[in-house]
């Protein structure tokens, strides 16, 4: 973690101004072409959520903005940011799960599929102890869904609206292509329309280039 030196930053004037707002979170969904994820992960047999979830947080984490957050009011920077995700449990209860980041796909894999099954069993049990709890993304989904839109409940809290929200949807098929929306909500204290734009144009190039991304 690296606190930004707002004095030296070119963002300043625009985090000043976001930063004065009540609520400064926008939210934006994009449909995602993820066909060549959905054969890959029927082939493997794998599990979706997983695979999904290591391409989203790949393509999070390669930008800067994304991995920007308030800490202790003031702006700091991440070297790499964790998944938070939510898991509905056996009783058909909703729960917050964690896991530490890892960029070898093997790895990643395993520690969340051993999240998922905890959670899902009600025996879930943090990994780690972040230096702070905005150290995430917040990430969900809703794979009964196929969805235009999302809005997230948001907190009266800077430091809480600076954790970008991700949440997908049910995958669909149009003729010999499947399609999944994307939501990512951030702030725009740290994340104007241009980093978002590139975030969701690295998630996409990620899924065109899956078979050398899962290895």
């Amino acid at each position: 973690m690296k606190e930004i030196d707002i004095e030296t930053w070119n963002r300043k004037t625009t985090y000043e101004w976001f930063n004065s707002f009540t609520d400064s979170t926008y939210s934006v969904t994009v449909k995602m072409n993820i066909t060549k994820l959905v054969k890959i992960t029927k082939e493997t047999k794998s599990s979706f959520f997983a695979n999904m979830l290591y391409v989203v947080v790949l393509g999070l984490n390669s930008i800067p903005e994304m991995r920007m957050r308030m800490y202790n009011g003031k702006p700091v920077i991440f070297d790499d940011i964790n998944p938070a995700i939510t898991v509905m449990t056996k009783d058909g209860i909703f729960t917050n799960a964690r896991f530490k980041n890892n960029k070898d796909y093997r790895v990643f894999y395993k520690s969340c599929r051993e999240c998922v099954d905890c959670a899902y069993n009600n025996e879930y049990k943090s990994e780690y102890n972040p230096e702070n709890t905005y150290n995430e993304y917040y990430i969900t989904c809703l794979p009964w869904l196929n969805f235009e839109s999302v809005t997230h409940p948001m907190p009266d809290d800077k430091h809480s609206q600076c954790v970008p929200r991700v949440a997908w949807g049910k995958y669909y098929k149009v003729d010999d292509k499947y399609w999944i929306s994307l939501n990512i909500t951030v702030s725009h204290i740290f994340v104007d329309g241009y980093p978002l734009s590139c975030c969701f144009n690295k998630i996409q190039e990620l899924f065109d280039n899956i078979d050398r991304v899962l290895k």
